[in-house]
Protein backbone atom coordinates (compact mmCIF):
# COMPACT_ATOMS: atom_id res chain seq x y z
CA UNK A 1 0.00 0.00 0.00
CA UNK A 2 2.77 2.33 1.01
CA UNK A 3 4.66 1.10 -2.17
CA UNK A 4 2.87 3.31 -4.28
CA UNK A 5 3.28 7.13 -2.96
CA UNK A 6 -0.10 6.63 -0.58
CA UNK A 7 -0.71 8.21 2.74
CA UNK A 8 -3.48 5.86 3.81
CA UNK A 9 -6.24 6.63 6.80
CA UNK A 10 -5.59 5.02 9.39
CA UNK A 11 -8.39 3.21 9.22
CA UNK A 12 -7.64 1.70 5.95
CA UNK A 13 -4.09 0.85 6.87
CA UNK A 14 -5.42 -1.40 9.96
CA UNK A 15 -7.77 -2.89 7.29
CA UNK A 16 -4.89 -3.38 5.32
CA UNK A 17 -2.25 -4.98 8.00
CA UNK A 18 -5.49 -7.36 8.89
CA UNK A 19 -5.23 -8.67 5.12
CA UNK A 20 -1.58 -9.25 5.68
CA UNK A 21 -2.14 -10.93 9.13
CA UNK A 22 -5.14 -13.53 6.93
CA UNK A 23 -2.64 -14.16 4.72
CA UNK A 24 -4.90 -12.47 1.21
CA UNK A 25 -2.03 -10.03 0.53
CA UNK A 26 0.10 -12.52 -1.88
CA UNK A 27 3.94 -10.62 -2.05
CA UNK A 28 4.34 -10.29 1.90
CA UNK A 29 3.52 -12.59 5.18
CA UNK A 30 3.71 -11.81 8.79
CA UNK A 31 5.94 -13.63 11.30
CA UNK A 32 3.97 -13.59 15.07
CA UNK A 33 6.02 -11.77 18.08
CA UNK A 34 8.15 -13.98 19.74
CA UNK A 35 8.76 -13.18 23.87
CA UNK A 36 11.04 -15.90 24.98
CA UNK A 37 13.80 -15.88 27.96
CA UNK A 38 16.68 -14.98 25.81
CA UNK A 39 15.09 -13.43 22.97
CA UNK A 40 11.97 -11.17 21.96
CA UNK A 41 10.82 -10.23 18.67
CA UNK A 42 8.02 -7.66 17.59
CA UNK A 43 5.69 -9.04 14.88
CA UNK A 44 7.92 -9.61 11.85
CA UNK A 45 6.51 -8.71 8.00
CA UNK A 46 7.96 -10.97 5.57
CA UNK A 47 8.46 -9.51 2.00
CA UNK A 48 8.96 -11.49 -0.55
CA UNK A 49 10.19 -9.23 -3.40
CA UNK A 50 13.37 -9.02 -1.28
CA UNK A 51 14.81 -12.17 -2.07
CA UNK A 52 18.52 -12.88 -0.77
CA UNK A 53 21.13 -15.60 -1.56
CA UNK A 54 24.08 -16.44 0.18
CA UNK A 55 26.49 -19.41 0.04
CA UNK A 56 25.83 -22.14 2.00
CA UNK A 57 29.42 -22.99 3.31
CA UNK A 58 28.70 -19.08 4.58
CA UNK A 59 25.45 -19.65 6.50
CA UNK A 60 27.05 -22.43 8.54
CA UNK A 61 30.23 -20.72 9.60
CA UNK A 62 27.92 -17.99 10.31
CA UNK A 63 25.50 -20.34 12.47
CA UNK A 64 28.52 -22.13 14.26
CA UNK A 65 28.86 -18.87 15.61
CA UNK A 66 25.73 -18.06 17.04
CA UNK A 67 24.74 -18.59 20.60
CA UNK A 68 21.00 -18.79 19.97
CA UNK A 69 18.81 -17.99 17.30
CA UNK A 70 14.82 -18.19 16.33
CA UNK A 71 13.89 -21.40 14.29
CA UNK A 72 9.66 -21.13 12.69
CA UNK A 73 8.83 -24.83 13.73
CA UNK A 74 6.07 -26.88 12.23
CA UNK A 75 3.40 -25.87 11.17
CA UNK A 76 4.48 -22.55 10.53
CA UNK A 77 7.39 -22.80 8.85
CA UNK A 78 5.24 -25.22 6.13
CA UNK A 79 2.50 -21.97 6.25
CA UNK A 80 5.89 -19.41 5.33
CA UNK A 81 7.11 -21.85 2.63
CA UNK A 82 3.57 -22.46 1.07
CA UNK A 83 3.42 -18.37 1.05
CA UNK A 84 6.46 -18.08 -1.24
CA UNK A 85 5.58 -20.30 -3.22
CA UNK A 86 2.20 -19.20 -3.76
CA UNK A 87 4.06 -15.85 -4.69
CA UNK A 88 7.34 -17.32 -6.42
CA UNK A 89 4.83 -19.98 -8.68
CA UNK A 90 2.45 -17.01 -9.89
CA UNK A 91 1.71 -16.69 -13.68
CA UNK A 92 0.91 -13.86 -15.54
CA UNK A 93 -1.16 -14.24 -17.99
CA UNK A 94 -0.98 -12.01 -20.95
CA UNK A 95 -4.53 -11.27 -21.24
CA UNK A 96 -6.15 -10.55 -17.63
CA UNK A 97 -10.00 -11.83 -17.22
CA UNK A 98 -12.08 -8.80 -16.76
CA UNK A 99 -13.88 -8.29 -13.55
CA UNK A 100 -17.14 -9.39 -12.81
CA UNK A 101 -20.03 -6.56 -12.17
Amino acid sequence: MRRHSQNPTPKAWRHYIEEVRQGKIWDISMLNAYDGEDLKTDIRIVDFREVFSLPRNFLENWLSCQDTRLRLLPPYREHLSQAFARFFMRVGLPIDIPRLR
